[in-house]
């Protein structure tokens, strides 16, 4: 996969699968935009992985008006955009009567908000380019998980958003997602069961797993990168399952 010339902005990219991701399109030639949250989160990451053709932005994509800040922001550095991976996103667990509104509308605001106005933003830019949306759903984007009611509706507004989008942007942009299972990272490490302070027990989530393993971000990175390669020109509204068969067995 070669993205030599290509400008790609990652949101969520300080840490795990948003992380690997920007990585890998700058390993393959790609201008890319990190984003975080904090600005010294962004600094680090940018400083970590070194290179001319990194941009820096910043926000929280909780709200509209700063989802269109963040990407007018990478646009301009970037001088235009060809690729969107809308990564950033967050993590609740359980029973639905221990929800609270202020959990609510603090997962779907990133998890579905962010998604939906940052693409809503790139638009624009995206069809001038003729360039592609790639979305990080989940697993449980797809079924349903015990004790995950609101996470799991936030990952399958996130699908049926790109089934959605690719039927609209067609033939101009390509939307398509990746359904992770579960993956090494810290928010994975943050959700484990480990109350004596130890190593987390993920034995449960391995068995689960036809592949019985836990996925790395890198695994993740390169089906996105697969998603958004020029090469993949006829595949949108697709979801990538990358989940080591758990949804087959579902």
């Amino acid at each position: 996969m070669n993205f030599e010339g290509l400008r790609v902005l990652v949101t969520g990219s300080t840490r795990g699968i948003g992380r690997a991701t920007a990585a890998a399109f700058l390993v393959r030639g790609a201008t890319v935009a990190v984003h975080g949250r904090r600005a010294e989160d962004v600094a680090r990451v940018v400083d970590d992985l070194g290179g001319e053709r990194l941009g820096a932005v910043s926000g929280d994509l909780s709200t509209r008006s700063t989802c269109y800040q963040v990407v007018e922001a990478a646009i301009d550095e970037l001088g235009g955009l060809d690729i969107l991976v809308n990564n950033a996103g967050v993590f609740t667990e359980g029973p639905i009567d221990e929800v609270g509104e202020d959990d609510y509308d603090w997962l779907m605001s990133t998890n579905v908000k962010g998604v939906f106005f940052c693409s809503q933003a790139a638009v624009p830019a995206l069809r001038a380019a003729r360039g592609s949306i790639v979305n990080v759903s989940s697993e449980s984007g797809l079924v349903g998980n015990l004790n995950m009611a609101l996470y799991c509706a936030s990952k399958g507004a996130v699908t049926n958003l790109t089934r959605s989008l690719a039927f609209e942007l067609a033939p101009d942009v390509r939307v398509n997602a990746v359904c992770p299972g579960s993956v090494m990272t810290d928010m994975l490490t943050g959700q484990a069961d480990d109350p004596d302070g130890g190593t987390p027990d993920f034995q449960d989530l391995i068995d689960f797993t036809p592949m019985k393993r836990i996925a790395e971000p890198q695994e993740i990175a390169d089906g996105i990168l697969y998603l958004a390669d020029p090469a993949a020109k006829f595949v949108t509204g697709s979801m990538l399952s990358i989940d080591g068969g758990s949804t087959a067995t579902r």
